[in-house]
């Protein structure tokens, strides 16, 4: 029940952790077994879990409480998401834009039960669904550990027996990787971008879409998620039956920027309910479609031994741009409303897209080949 401003605060608590802690993730990552730094990162996991827990047991949940959970489990993500990230490198690139397709279908679709489950609130109770959400942490760092296992010494490959004597170094690898390439740079921009204004919106304008503009509840909210994530599967397969990657993966991750961007004039005009879930299905298609391409483009073009590092500010980019984009999304709401503060996001992604069209080396880059 608290107020918009204070929802983009509690998403940026999340999120804000990446700008600190996704580079030196992408270091620690490429420095260790990932089976190993995954497996133990998952169970790390739990403490953040148990905190909610506990403060729900005792009647302590706050917000500043909830701040403090949102701060410890964005740190442990930011660590996470580029060594799970890196995985990814092991697939071949002709077929890499298969491997990221499959992914994305595997983490949405349990993304949208997830979001299901989140919508039983009135006959699950929080408590129960937190012991659910540890039990499946657990069982993901086993399972982690038991497919990704450490291999003999002799067989090890040489960017994991390296000690962290010179991470700095290795850390500025990773950036040197997208000053030497301009696509990869309007790459990093356009991601900046999707964080600032997409993912902005989608973190706190989607709960306010279903609270304000049609006056439902976390039924409506979880509905509205799940069709998101049927929109992005949807685009996945699509993406995973292709033999081959598009010829213009770049203009096509802009153009389908831009029109996210259209689709949120479209909701600003409060349509019918029907209308709304259409549109936001439409806005999940795009939305699968561009993140698959972004992570094709880079997993294409980046070499495996700083496959980690270039993840990681691949990243940072989208979740940097996030937490900001939340806060002065809820701002933007208190202060304009709403259905106005769409109508700008959409004017600064038509502005967006209109300049790297024109002017960006990534609207004319072809289906990448990874420079190992």
């Amino acid at each position: 029940m608290e107020s918009p401003s204070r929802l983009g605060l509690a998403q940026m608590a999340v999120l804000l952790p990446n700008l600190i802690f996704l580079l030196p993730g992408g270091v620690a990552s490429d420095q260790r077994h990932r089976g190993s730094w995954l497996s133990f990162l998952y169970l790390t996991y739990l403490l953040p879990l148990g905190i909610i827990l506990v403060a729900l047991d005792t009647g302590d949940l706050t917000f500043t409480v909830l701040l403090l959970f949102g701060v410890a489990f964005g740190t442990i993500s930011a660590f996470v998401q580029p060594a799970r990230e890196s995985l990814l490198g092991y697939a071949a690139p002709e077929i890499m834009h298969q491997a990221v397709a499959k992914v994305m279908i595997v983490q949405f679709i349990f993304q949208g039960i997830g979001y299901w489950l989140a919508g039983q609130l009135d006959i699950i109770s929080l408590p129960q669904l937190l012991v659910f959400q540890i039990f499946i942490f657990i069982i993901s760092s086993i399972l982690i550990k038991r497919s990704h296992p450490v291999p003999d010494a002799a067989d090890r490959p040489v960017e994991q027996t390296k000690t962290s004597k010179h991470s700095w170094r290795e850390l500025g690898e990773g950036l040197q990787v997208f000053r030497q390439d301009k696509s990869l740079m309007h790459l990093l921009m356009i991601i900046f971008a999707t964080g600032f204004l997409a993912f902005g919106v989608y973190l706190v304008g989607m709960p306010l879409i279903a609270q304000e503009l049609y006056g439902g509840g976390v039924g409506l909210y979880a509905s509205l998620q799940i069709v998101f994530s049927v929109g992005i599967v949807s685009a996945n397969f699509g993406v995973m039956k292709r033999s081959k990657m598009f010829s213009r993966p770049g203009r096509l991750m802009i153009i389908s920027f831009l029109l996210r961007g259209s689709l949120v004039v479209i909701i600003a005009a409060v349509p019918s309910m029907w209308v709304l879930f259409v549109v936001v299905y439409i806005w999940g298609f795009f939305s699968g479609l561009s993140m698959t391409l972004g992570r094709t483009i880079l997993h294409n073009q980046v070499s495996h031994q700083v496959r980690s590092r270039a993840a990681s500010v691949y990243q940072l980019c989208l979740f940097g741009g996030a937490p900001l984009g939340a806060w002065v999304c809820g701002l933007a709401v208190e202060s304009l409303g709403l259905s106005l503060t769409f109508i700008a996001v959409a004017a600064g992604t038509f502005s967006v897209a209109l300049l790297t069209a024109l002017f960006s080396p990534l609207w004319h880059v072809h289906g990448g080949i990874n420079k190992d």
